[in-house]
């Protein structure tokens, strides 16, 4: 809380200052919202974030009695998401305008506690003509802010929608009114590559994304994305120091369409190993070379996703619907072996969606949200009591013998905005 305090007090003394100036070169205002989280869910799931982000249930855990420990229900009141930042703009010289955003919440550690302060963004733009250089940390080029679900849960759309903020050199470019491009080099953070703790420092390579946009500020907009990754195998698999890595690609085509009473947004996503990306995924080996002298190769586990999201706006109930399905495809090359110690879920073989919500708009500022939202997860990679000693995982890293878990979560949500 102390560290807390001080910020706001630094925050309120700039402003003051600014305030005092005959000439304002630079501008602050401080945005955010209050929010409170009540959920229950039907069956024992996988959450993160003291359980504000939520992602898909569990399977199944047996006792001694073959009661299955994971079909219970649970509640939980959160109001850790809520949020504080301010928006920074000025000066101009040379013609180049600049602006920034710092941006925080309390989603900071795993623990029981809803008082860890987290970092969302921290980044400066500087705008000149039809050229913006944007430095900081920022959302990955993947969660595109404009063409993301609109879900009531903090998770917008999470495993089938990327959630990552990165560290990154973004420079982006308008071609004209309705097309530009934007080139990023970025590293992980917080949520990394399950296993690869060093994630792509060791390699001197960072992340490079390719974005297009295509439809300006129209009513329908494209964005086709490109991004591709190098990782450096922790030392225990590469005890040789050969400098072992795993490449990895992603792709994903999104759209928006807004017109005066309706938005709808929807994406297809593919992607090697996405686990920083708070999704289902892990690695693959290939043994090119003996038993006695393996020659290792490793492949990233890929996934498909697929989601829309459709709103209306009304005056004040505004309903919504978000729908989104995730597969583990397998890898185009057959493998020997999964890696455990690079696995986020790898046993999931696919999950479903379906989130119907409602919110009712009291006050400009402040805003009642209901959500319902039907989770299925297809676990395998289990053991075949017909056959104990086969395969767990097929040639390609996909799960066998899989079993779907649903859950029932119900959230109501209270936001006060400023």
């Amino acid at each position: 809380m102390r560290l807390i305090s001080t910020l706001l007090i630094s925050l309120f003394s700039v402003s003051v200052i600014v305030a005092q100036e005959d000439e304002k070169p630079v501008e602050i205002s401080f945005h955010g919202f209050v929010s409170l989280n009540a959920g229950y869910n039907s069956r024992t799931s996988k959450q993160v974030r003291n359980n504000s982000i939520y992602l898909y249930p569990l399977p199944q855990k047996l006792n001694e009695d073959e009661d299955d420990l994971n079909a219970r229900g649970s509640f939980d009141l959160g109001a850790s998401h809520s949020r504080f930042g301010m928006h920074i703009k000025g000066p101009t010289f040379n013609g180049i305008s600049v602006s920034g955003l710092l941006e925080a919440d309390f989603l900071g550690d795993d623990r029981a506690s809803d008082s860890d302060l987290r970092l969302r963004h921290a980044y400066l733009s500087l705008s000149y003509k039809k050229f913006v250089l944007t430095a900081g940390q920022t959302f990955h080029p993947l969660h595109i802010s404009d063409a993301s679900p609109k879900t009531v849960n903090t998770v917008t759309g999470i495993p089938m929608h990327p959630l990552s903020r990165n560290p990154q050199l973004r420079f982006a470019w308008q071609l004209t009114p309705g097309f530009d491009l934007s080139a990023t080099l970025l590293r992980q953070n917080n949520s990394r590559s399950t296993g690869f703790f060093a994630d792509n420092n060791d390699r001197g390579i960072p992340e490079f994304v390719l974005q297009t946009g295509i439809g300006g500020q129209g009513a329908l907009k494209v964005y086709l994305t490109a991004g591709y990754k190098q990782l450096s195998l922790p030392d225990e698999y590469d005890p040789h120091n050969e400098k072992l890595t795993m490449d990895a690609f992603h792709f994903q085509t999104s759209l928006r369409y807004k017109s005066e009473k309706l938005e709808y947004r929807m994406a297809a996503l593919y992607g090697d190993n996405l686990t920083e990306m708070v999704m289902p995924g892990g690695v693959g080996r290939i043994n090119r070379g003996t038993e006695e002298n393996p020659e290792y190769e490793y492949k990233g586990l890929p996934v498909v996703g697929l989601w829309a999201d459709l709103s209306t706006k009304c005056d004040k109930w505004s309903p919504g619907l978000f729908a989104g399905y995730l597969e583990a495809t397998g890898t185009r090359e057959s493998i020997d072996e999964v890696l455990n110690d690079f696995s986020r879920d790898s046993e999931i073989q696919n999950i479903l969606i379906v989130a119907p919500r409602l919110n009712y708009l009291m006050h400009k500022n402040l805003t009642a949200s209901f959500e319902y939202m039907w989770t299925r997860a297809g676990w395998g990679a289990k053991e075949d009591l017909d056959n104990p000693e086969g395969d767990k995982y097929n040639n390609h890293g996909v799960p066998l013998n899989v079993e779907n878990f649903a859950n029932h979560r119900l959230l109501f949500s209270i936001t006060y905005s400023f």
